[in-house]
């Protein structure tokens, strides 16, 4: 078969060249090695921030069809709480149960009681560090536990809810709400999402395309004189 006699001269140049011949299957092999890393990548950008704004909408306690419900037993009051420290955002809830069916927040397997606080991994480590020393002075509560995956939007993301039997539901900053969850459509890919793929498909790939090319090229003028010998 002419292609496998082909494919056979061509191994046999890549492995008989000298250290010539090494270096150029070496770099070929690192370039295409890099090429479909990025590529894998560039193609896993849109899945990732489309899991991220899911998570971020399942938590949410405002949605579009939002209408304050009735005070019951399956009714949750919200305060949002959210600070910064060091220039870092913090997500806050405070959050009161109004009846033993009220929602509990992803990521959570029961509410915190007056007096404690549940946090994430991330805001766990800050607090029993030294940096966090003086923001482990604003929350005067008891840690109970973590936030789960499930209620993070990244395993960075600084976050805690907790639980108090004093806020009420005539301030702006308190929601009354039955349910957790945004039910506002959203487009994972949009325009400009797919832009900025494109953007980086191309930015990533052309210096490895580059790179490639040279690679392929190094000792080619002995590989040509070769060629021109099996030929003669």
């Amino acid at each position: 078969m002419t292609w496998f006699r082909d494919l056979r001269m061509g191994f046999g140049f890549a492995v008989t060249g000298g250290r010539e011949g090494w270096t150029r299957t070496l770099l070929t092999a690192v370039g295409v090695g890099l090429g479909v890393a990025l590529l894998l990548l560039t193609t896993a950008i849109p899945d990732a921030l489309s899991a991220r704004e899911k998570r971020d909408r399942g938590r949410d306690e405002i949605s579009r069809s939002y209408q304050e419900p009735e005070a019951g037993a399956g009714t949750l009051l919200v305060a949002q709480t959210d600070t910064e420290y060091k220039k870092a955002r913090i997500r806050g809830r405070i959050v009161r149960p109004e009846g033993p069916r009220a929602p509990v927040p992803p990521g959570l397997t029961q509410l915190p009681k007056p007096g404690e606080i549940v946090v994430s991994p991330a805001l766990a480590d800050l607090l029993g560090s030294g940096e966090g020393r003086l923001l482990k002075e604003r929350f005067p509560y008891r840690t109970v536990g973590e936030i789960g995956d499930v209620g993070l939007i990244g395993p960075d993301e600084l976050a805690y809810y907790a639980g108090s039997d004093t806020i009420v539901a005539d301030s702006s900053s308190v929601h009354r709400i039955s349910r957790f969850g945004n039910d506002i459509p959203s487009d994972p890919y949009g325009a400009r999402l797919l832009l900025l793929v494109i953007v980086m498909f191309v930015a990533l790939l052309t210096p490895v395309a580059v790179f490639i090319a040279t690679a392929v090229r190094f000792g080619g003028e002995r590989r040509d004189r070769r060629l021109a010998a099996l030929r003669l």
